[in-house]
């Protein structure tokens, strides 16, 4: 895979998620249907629904023969090119008139991340990376370095009440201790930006427990493109290839190679614990 092909495809992410996020800016802040689909925090909108359409047919008609991953309508397709979409990342946000939501998506080549866009509307801010590197607005950006948790921003969606429901108060320890060790710590709402802001020197780390590729793809590429580090793990188990890690439940990811060793201890500890519930409910069952 070459980087003629990386950049083709980021310039077909880039003008899609132009076509989804104008139709979105029409909808945001106005009245919108809005309902709960896997519990009381996990909402959906008629919009989310909407510009997984415009985004699936955009991408499916500019790129033939490839298959569509989103998270709302699953998988459909297949080809060499995998797109990996969420039509509105943030969506709590974006129901609520909050600018932090954008449209995600990574472009896969033989399972492997090679482009993704990330777009905020609301923010004024496209994030694209294809394998010669990360633009803002098209302007090339980077990572930032500091050598301390203490100097640090993280950021994240944690704790939610997926954490609460899967580690009880355990999550909420977690939480303190990520507060003490590090300079600040925000809850912002949405994985594929907090990845573009570590990506581009906006914040220093971000985490989440649960995931799925559609919100990671295009933010881990931006990551390591910069330098950064982009770590999945699933049961406590660590994996940094770039090949399988945005594959993971969960990760944390760094502006570079720097070592945040609490952030690093809550996921795998959460993780961990996370996969001995399990197989204690499969034994009582």
């Amino acid at each position: 895979m070459g980087t003629d092909e990386s950049i083709r495809l980021r310039e077909v992410a880039e003008h899609v998620a132009a076509e989804a996020t104008a139709y979105l800016m029409s909808a945001f802040r106005k009245p919108m249907a809005v309902e709960h689909k896997g519990g009381p925090h996990d909402l959906v909108t008629e919009h989310d629904l909407a510009s997984e359409r415009i985004l699936r047919n955009g991408l499916l008609a500019a790129e033939p023969g490839s298959a569509f991953v989103g998270e709302e309508g699953g998988r459909s397709g297949a080809g060499r090119v995998t797109w990996h979409v969420d039509p509105i990342d943030g969506t709590v946000n974006f129901s609520h008139g909050l600018a932090h939501w954008c449209v995600s998506i990574g472009a896969a080549v033989d399972g492997e991340v090679v482009a993704g866009v990330v777009a905020a509307p609301a923010l004024g801010e496209v994030y694209a990376a294809d394998l010669t590197g990360v633009t803002v607005n098209g302007t090339p950006a980077g990572p930032r370095r500091l050598d301390r948790e203490l100097d640090s921003l993280v950021i994240g969606t944690f704790p939610r009440g997926v954490d609460l429901e899967a580690n009880g108060d355990d999550a909420l320890v977690e939480s303190g201790r990520l507060v003490r060790a590090y300079g600040a710590v925000r809850t912002l709402g949405s994985g594929a930006l907090g990845l573009a802001h570590v990506a581009t020197g906006r914040a220093d780390a971000t985490f989440d427990l649960h995931t799925n590729s559609w919100d990671v793809a295009a933010g881990a590429l931006m990551v390591r493109l910069g330098g950064g580090r982009y770590l999945g793990c699933d049961d406590g188990v660590v994996d940094e290839d770039p090949r399988t890690s945005w594959l993971r439940r969960a990760y944390w990811a760094t502006a570079s190679d720097v070592e945040h060793p609490t952030l690093a201890a809550t996921v795998t500890r959460l993780t961990r614990a996370q996969a001995s519930a399990r197989t204690a409910a499969s034994r009582t069952s």
